[in-house]
């Protein structure tokens, strides 16, 4: 759903977030917020939470929503990231739920798309070897330009560090961010660009309810 045209002439590269956008992190991230909720709540927490818990401005940190979603001023903020580091990256011979991580868009079509745009960049608020074990994976390290995670910046989303040091780095003119949350769209406003914003809220500049519809737009 559009809201706001974009003229894709004039742009000289592409910024995408990574989870929810690149990666489909349903069975991975979200729920690795699930679950470790769950198990400090001491009972089973839906996803419906979630889901309301990472629409706040501010929650794009995996680790923050769910210390918010927990809510327990007696339950350290350490003790939730270490259990939901082990649920999600797995200790030993257990597999953690990163292994269920896959792309929402091919590298055929990202390939497609660095040939139109030239530059392509990443601007994640994952921890950086989280988010090179997506490229790794995918053997996507010669597609995308420039990759800026959480420990790249001192700000993270909802400010636009993250977004302003890929500009800054690929010496960026016209660019756009794809993002889907409400603070992919505040930090993409706060560095004056566009946002395409993927998800089923009215917000960004334009509106799309999937990422193949984002692909369709842009290529």
């Amino acid at each position: 759903m559009l809201m706001k045209s974009i003229n894709l002439s004039t742009i000289d590269g592409i910024i995408f977030d990574m989870d929810g956008v690149l990666v489909d992190v349903n069975a991975s991230y979200r729920e690795a917020i699930r679950q470790t909720a769950s198990y400090f709540l001491k009972r089973e927490v839906n996803i419906d939470e979630v889901d309301t818990v990472k629409a706040i401005v501010g929650m794009n940190n995996d680790w923050d929503a769910t210390y918010a979603l927990i809510n327990n001023v007696n339950i350290s903020y350490e003790q939730v990231k270490k259990y939901f580091q082990l649920v999600y990256l797995g200790a030993d011979s257990s597999a953690g739920l990163i292994s269920n991580e896959k792309l929402l868009v091919s590298k055929k079509q990202l390939i497609e798309l660095k040939n139109k745009y030239k530059k392509l960049g990443i601007a994640t608020g994952r921890p950086k070897h989280e988010a090179e074990y997506v490229l790794e994976k995918n053997k996507l390290q010669d597609i995308f330009n420039c990759l800026v995670a959480m420990e790249d910046v001192e700000n993270g989303k909802p400010s636009p560090d993250p977004i302003n040091k890929i500009i800054e780095i690929l010496s960026l003119k016209n660019t756009i961010y794809v993002g889907d949350s409400p603070s992919d769209v505040v930090a993409s406003q706060s560095a004056g660009i566009p946002c395409i914003y993927v998800g089923n809220q009215k917000i960004g500049n334009m509106r799309f309810a999937t990422m193949l519809q984002v692909i369709y737009y842009l290529l």
